[in-house]
């Protein structure tokens, strides 16, 4: 869902079998939320490909759902302190 752009809370939640209300509800009982679980999961997906040596930065900004390389390149310096580049070598 990443990929396709298609992470939103409504599709998530139907693909679940829930409604968003409920699947948000649940997500603050167990103390996070949507946007937090989308952002771990795009991080752990990001140090993944990494290490993959056949895909491009470029490629996985694109996999991940993120708008252009400098979104990706600016959430991954929040996630890790460094560059993709930099955490690549």
């Amino acid at each position: 869902m990443l990929g396709d752009g298609d992470a939103l809370a409504e599709s998530v939640a139907r693909a679940l079998g829930t409604s968003e209300r409920t699947m948000q509800r649940r997500l603050r009982q167990a103390g996070t939320s949507f946007r937090d679980v989308v952002d771990d999961v795009r991080r752990e997906a990001a140090l993944a490909q990494l290490g993959r040596r056949d895909a491009t930065v470029t490629d996985i900004a694109f996999m991940l759902g993120f708008s252009d390389l400098s979104a990706f390149s600016r959430a991954f310096r929040r996630w890790t302190g460094a560059s993709p580049s930099e955490y690549r070598r």
